[in-house]
């Protein structure tokens, strides 16, 4: 289903730190990411048409922690347009051998269904993107993207299931140019995007959603 432009509108993004992105300490508010570069493209593609852009994406942060911040920072802004991308920390944290903080995946998938039923309930006009998560790979540990899959794979039904506007398929994308390119670093420590890599995300995002 292609977004459609229209003057007035809001998009929203939120998500772990590859969508906050500097944007806390940004005097625009929107950091120096994927949420940047999708925001002026579309600045520069129809200025007149061209939406408010929100960016509530906060470092570190797992389904769980956008469940406890939901109200305030989604459903109370009403955005015309949701975009989510959460999943490398519910793993990666995980992962950690000293002190695993990861969220298991029937957790993972309870909470975003609660969240989406939310945004449902109380938006029924808003329009939702899923992202998927991206990639966790060396130097990350090396059995990150086996761990992701089961993620992946949930956001995907979750697509199906709540009607979602678009998926973003980030994780196949970045196996996919990584496999194509493996010079370029799209992910210098295995998790968080390069410029070239942010680029890759907003370019995945404009197409999936049909503003290419």
């Amino acid at each position: 289903m292609p977004l459609d432009l229209q003057p007035g509108q809001t998009f929203l993004f939120i998500g772990d730190s590859i969508t906050d992105c500097g944007r806390r300490t940004d005097p625009e508010g929107v950091g120096n990411g994927y949420v940047r570069m999708i925001r002026d493209y579309l600045y520069a593609k129809d200025p007149a048409r061209a939406p408010r852009v929100i960016n509530t994406g906060i470092s570190g942060n797992k389904v769980t922690d956008l469940q406890k911040r939901w109200k305030e920072d989604v459903i109370d802004r009403a955005p015309d347009v949701l975009s989510i991308k959460i999943g490398i920390n519910d793993v990666w944290h995980g992962l950690r051998k000293d002190n695993p903080q990861g969220v298991p995946i029937e957790k993972f998938v309870e909470v975003y269904h609660v969240i989406l039923r939310q945004v449902q309930g109380a938006l029924p006009k808003t329009k939702i993107v899923l992202c998927q998560p991206s990639v966790i790979e060396p130097p990350a540990p090396p059995e990150g993207n086996s761990a992701l899959q089961p993620y992946v794979r949930a956001v995907n039904e979750l697509k199906r299931e709540f009607g979602a506007a678009a998926l973003v398929p980030l994780h196949t994308v970045f196996v996919n140019a990584r496999r194509i390119r493996p010079d370029i670093p799209w992910t210098p420590d295995g998790v968080h995007p390069s410029s070239a890599g942010h680029a890759l995300i907003m370019r995945a995002w404009l197409c999936e959603t049909g503003l290419l």
